[in-house]
């Protein structure tokens, strides 16, 4: 009788730092701006002398130099000056702080979203399926966003071989991105915050039979009081960003057609998560995505939002009111309404063989 054959773990890498074409590490503009240089210092040997040539070529060199040498980040020199310069014209101007409600200069004492998102606007329809979805529009780039909520079912207790067919499904459904027509930007957010305990509550309050034992009756509202002490919720958004343009030189869409458009296409997008990992995938209505972003400048408010959907009632909101009373950008942070979000980047791809199961969600894999 054959042993059995524990499942190969698969791995993923080949990891490939885009570069642009040029001399070394130049690139493109620095290759260009490198045989300008050149030219400049030969002009002036003509007509200048070697002496006066020398220093314009060091001072040119100097300059090439914030191209070529980067920080471990992969930074310029030029690059971080030019953020160190931008930041403090930012503060220079006041324009780090933000005020909203009443005390700020908005009208009517809006909480409108700071920042590029100011002049957004928040529209709903409903796709083929007749599910709401949300459809953001920036005026000043001319985009479409569509936010599709799901709830990922995790790799505990779950086959190998049935990650390696989620992760190949998700590499299926990013490579499919590319064939969307008017596609511009996709990104993938993954919440964690505390379970306050309301919809558990309000799951098994619901389905409480009161002819039940009085056994299962006390198990039950004990498993709601002590389950979600300690307890987290794990939420994931999809959001797709798409041009009012469908294709280079097309022609401009307003937006009736690309909400029709969109409502054919959604049902698709949306199906081919399921096979990802990401669990029911749907489309979120204009007051599902309302609450997260007032959850995310607020994250005290999802307690608030919770124990109304409890009592029967929805917290209805807003576009024009889900924004913060009150902001201040800083170099390392970003405090808004009494919280305090900070950004960690990461500037290079994991070494060696990367596991499924390695938390990495900034990480598109690629199969070896």
């Amino acid at each position: 009788m054959e042993a059995a054959v524990e499942p190969k773990v698969r791995t993923y890498g080949n990891w490939r730092k885009p570069m642009s074409a040029g001399l070394g590490q130049l690139g493109l503009i620095g290759t260009g701006l490198m045989l300008v240089s050149l030219i400049i210092v030969i002009l002036t040997v003509g007509f200048f002398g070697l002496l006066t040539a020398a220093v314009v070529g060091l001072i040119l060199t100097v300059m090439l130099g914030t191209l070529v040498i980067h920080d471990r980040h992969g930074k310029t020199v030029l690059q971080r000056m030019a953020a160190w310069i931008g930041w403090r014209r930012t503060r220079s101007r006041g324009a780090h702080l933000y005020r909203g409600g009443p005390l700020g200069r908005n009208p009517w004492g809006t909480f409108h979203l700071p920042g590029l998102a100011a002049r957004s606007t928040l529209s709903e329809a409903r796709d083929s399926y007749d599910r709401p979805f949300a459809l953001l529009h920036m005026p000043t780039t001319n985009h479409y966003t569509v936010v599709f909520g799901t709830e990922p079912d995790g790799a505990q207790l779950v086959d190998q071989s049935q990650i390696d067919v989620w992760v190949a499904h998700w590499g299926e459904w990013l490579a499919s991105l590319a064939d969307e027509p008017g596609l511009v930007a996709a990104s993938v957010t993954i919440e964690t915050s505390p379970d306050s305990g309301a919809r558990l509550r309000r799951e098994v309050l619901s389905r409480l039979d009161p002819a039940a034992p009085a056994l299962a009756q006390e198990m039950l509202h004990e498993v709601v009081e002590t389950y979600p002490a300690g307890s987290a919720t794990v939420k994931a958004y999809v959001a797709l960003t798409f041009s009012a343009t469908s294709r280079a030189g097309g022609k401009r869409r307003d937006e009736h057609e690309v909400t029709r458009d969109l409502a054919a296409r959604l049902p698709g997008l949306t199906a081919g998560l399921t096979g990802t990992g990401a669990g029911a995938a749907r489309p979120l209505s204009a007051q599902q995505l309302c609450e997260a972003i007032r959850i995310a400048y607020e994250p005290r408010a999802a307690a608030l939002i919770d124990e109304s959907y409890d009592a029967g009632t929805v917290p209805e909101l807003d576009w024009s009111d889900v924004g913060p009373s009150a902001t201040e950008a800083r170099w390392d942070t970003y405090r808004h309404d009494g919280a305090t979000s900070v950004t960690w980047s990461m500037t290079a791809a994991p070494r060696g063989g990367h596991r499924p199961r390695h938390r990495c969600r900034a990480v598109v894999p690629v199969g070896v």
